[in-house]
């Protein structure tokens, strides 16, 4: 346990009322070894290295060398976040129900009853690593029970840790015993927890920047470094994470060269929506912890952890320490083959071929001839993306034979075979959830629940009977067809079982989709090794259970696009949107790109294959593993409606082929500067090879000055380069420049691509 100092501030009477206790608090001490208590006048105290506590007539100040946290010592509100060296408080200080709340019945407590400072204590943790600050709050008064005066007990814990500007929160709510039989009954629903940052900012907003990185969709766009005061009057609630986006919310003060990022840790238990919320003047900075319980009484939960960090430097500072977080609670899978990160993924949909499965096979060797190494299929079985028989082929599209001979043929050209797999739920239509009503998550009534989002029924992901369903499904079709893995569909967190007779928690059953993926890997690997998952959903969770991921929303290249016509965004936003989720996630995790796929006509809409939307698909096939659709009877344009365009993707699949470090080396994004926006450029360095990508999203001529921050013997020893345009088949030579010769200036034609080797 550690060392604990306990601040005892005194209960309240039978009315309710504070005793005369609260207004002298004394000040104990408490070692974990021994049952000694030492009273002492209150003092300043330190506990710890660097880190104090110092107790005021009306404030508690918590701190380190880095960080003052001051709190009213009366009410437990916390007023002031400071850092050393910045002048005036990082947040505004507010009502506590903006810095902490928790969800019951669809109310948050503390906004609707407020909150009672009952006793704050101080702990040193048994390792060593940082010191906690621990104040009680009761919330929910019951005046006329003497016996547990308030139906609920808030500890929230403030943690320091040494010399670093790192401050942890947490909270455990704990429902007390009624002596009211009524109450007694009663099973409250907690549906979260919400921690806040109200009217955050770094001396003075108006040199300050938001990021946020991760994915979004056109409603959530929050461009790289956009400008403090152009958030204020929005409020914008980003993908959930850490299963659909990454959760993290960052302020940059660009003149004193400091950021503030927050986010949450939650191991992939549970997920948590962060929420910038603007007032006119000032942004908040929100996170709500969606750890959903059936809380009877005398039951204690203990929300996720809330971090924030301060860093005396830029952005990437603040995402690495999000990285590190990733790397200790969910670290990379360690189970994926070469294979699936020398990908280059063709999306084909059955019915854009008249004879089904047969015209797949018989257009396999032109799509391998054009550079596709790995097909995934789309539903082939009985209702599509809205389940009605996952083991019947639909009959439309062909036999199983058919689909039996499409795998061999694939494999035989070189290919690798992945099927979708849906698990959100069954159509209503479907026998299977009357013949196993086991696998599927029930409301409060016992009756079927329909998944929020697609209306299906819902399928409990934490239910072994579920879990092996798929499992044994999963073996099928290994076993049927010989496929190479699943691209997972729809995986992200679909909300809590309230079903009394479900034994776990009830954010369980919709949050447990990495558990079952990680199953049915696993099982799919036991019989063929070189099996993958790759994750529709966009989250860092799904790095560590499958091993492949999506980058982004089907509308995002798009609206990117749309908006780079209207001059809004550029290359350059598009390149910080990359190098941002690549800072913040493992290295060498592999996430798959694409510009289409099969939602993007019918969900949002798609204008072509424009010479801009190509040079987006350049960097994702430059810069990541590519994915294309094949495309769709109902919606065109499509890729076989213009020759050139296949071309386009052949020879730019070729160049990954003839530049091994395009596939397997590193991506060197924040390592080269370019005074150009509207030109994307990049490095990819393996085996100590250097190559240097510059792509034009421009319909004019452009001239770029760019500047290496790295050196090697390599890039010193010639004076001038050579590129080459991979489309075009250009050979441009470029000189040098610049004391360190780290300097080049480049010409590039309308929406070139021009690379090679420094």
């Amino acid at each position: 346990m550690g060392t604990v100092f306990s601040f005892i501030l005194g209960e309240p009477n039978a009315q309710g009322n504070p005793t005369r206790a609260e207004q002298s608090p004394s000040f104990a001490i408490a070692d974990a070894t021994s049952t000694k208590l030492v009273r002492e006048p209150a003092q300043s105290q330190v506990l710890y290295r660097d880190i104090y506590l110092r107790q005021q007539p009306n404030r508690i100040i918590f701190g380190n060398d880095k960080l003052k946290l001051e709190f009213d010592r009366a009410t437990g509100q916390w007023l002031i976040l400071a850092a050393d060296g910045i002048a005036g408080n990082l947040i505004a200080a507010a009502d506590i129900a903006q810095n902490i709340d928790f969800q019951i019945d669809g109310n948050w407590a503390i906004a609707q009853h407020g909150a009672k400072l009952l006793h704050y204590e101080t702990a040193i943790d048994r390792f060593r690593k940082g010191v906690t600050l621990n104040l009680s709050f009761g919330v929910v008064p019951r005046p006329h029970q003497t016996d547990s005066p308030y139906e609920f007990e808030l500890t929230v814990a403030y943690t320091l840790f040494p010399d670093r500007g790192s401050l942890a929160r947490s909270a455990t709510l704990r429902r007390n015993f009624s002596s009211a039989r009524a109450s007694a009954k009663q099973v409250r629903k907690l549906e979260g927890f919400r921690f806040g940052l109200p009217g955050v900012g770094i001396e003075n907003p108006d040199l300050c920047v938001v990021d946020v990185p991760g994915p979004f969709l056109p409603q959530t766009y929050v461009a790289p470094q956009t400008p403090y005061k152009n958030l204020v009057n929005q409020s914008i609630q980003l993908h959930r994470a850490p299963d659909a986006g990454l959760g993290i919310l960052t302020m940059t003060n660009k003149q004193r060269q400091m950021t503030l990022a927050s986010w949450m840790e939650t191991s992939g238990e549970v997920a948590y929506n962060s929420t910038i919320r603007g007032d006119g003047r000032k942004l908040s900075f929100w996170h709500e912890n969606l750890r959903a319980y059936r809380l009877p009484e005398q039951y204690t939960v203990t929300s996720d952890i809330h971090h924030v960090e301060l860093t005396t430097q830029a952005l990437p500072a603040a995402l690495a320490q999000y990285r590190q977080m990733l790397a200790r609670t969910l670290p990379l899978a360690t189970n994926t083959p070469q294979w699936a990160r020398e990908m280059v993924l063709l999306e084909v949909y059955p019915p854009y071929f008249p004879e089904g499965f047969k015209g797949i096979t018989k257009k396999l060797s032109f799509y391998r001839n054009i550079g596709f190494n790995t097909i995934y299929l789309m539903p082939h079985w009985v209702g599509g993306y809205a389940p009605i028989d996952l083991y019947q082929v639909e009959p439309s599209y062909g036999t199983s034979d058919d689909l039996r001979e499409l795998v061999r043929t694939a494999h035989s050209l070189g290919m690798k075979v992945l099927f979708d797999m849906v698990i959100h739920g069954f159509d209503p239509k479907s026998s299977v959830p009357q013949e196993r009503p086991d696998l599927f998550v029930r409301d409060e009534q016992g009756n079927l629940a329909r998944h929020r989002e697609w209306g299906s029924i819902s399928t409990d992901w934490a239910s072994p009977a579920y879990q092996q369903y798929m499992v044994d499904l999963a073996l099928h079709d290994l076993k049927t067809y010989n496929i190479d893995g699943y691209r997972v569909d729809a995986a992200g967190y679909k909300g809590a079982s309230w079903d009394a007779k479900i034994p776990y928690p009830a954010y369980r059953s919709g949050s447990a989709s990495p558990e079952l993926m990680q199953r049915m890997l696993s099982a799919m690997q036991a019989i063929k090794p070189e099996t993958v998952l790759l994750s529709e959903i966009f989250g860092p969770v799904f790095y560590s259970v499958s091993n492949l991921v999506h980058d982004n929303q089907t509308e995002a290249g798009q609206f990117l696009l749309d908006r780079m016509a209207a001059g809004k965004v550029n290359a350059q936003h598009y390149k910080a949107h990359i190098a941002n989720v690549l800072s913040a996630l493992p290295a060498g995790a592999n996430r798959v790109y694409f510009t289409r796929n099969h939602d993007t006509s019918w969900f949002y809409h798609f204008n072509g294959y424009t010479p801009r939307l190509m040079a987006m698909e350049a960097v994702h096939a430059l810069f990541g593993i590519p994915e294309v659709f094949a495309g769709d009877p109902k919606y065109s344009p499509n890729p076989d409606d213009n020759p050139d365009v296949y071309e386009f993707y052949r020879r730019l699949f070729l160049t990954r082929q003839q530049f091994p470090e395009l596939v397997r080396g590193e991506v060197l994004l924040r390592e080269i500067e370019c005074d150009n926006p509207w030109v994307f450029t990049g490095l990819r360095r393996s085996n100590g090879r250097l190559t240097l990508v510059a792509i034009s999203f421009s319909s004019d001529r452009e001239a770029a000055n760019l500047t290496l921050s790295i050196n090697t013997s390599t890039t010193q020893a010639r004076q001038k380069i050579q590129l080459i345009d991979p489309i075009q088949g250009d050979n441009i030579e470029f000189a040098r420049t610049g004391d360190a010769m780290n300097s080049v200036r480049i010409k590039l034609k309308p929406f070139q691509i021009l690379m090679g080797r420094l």
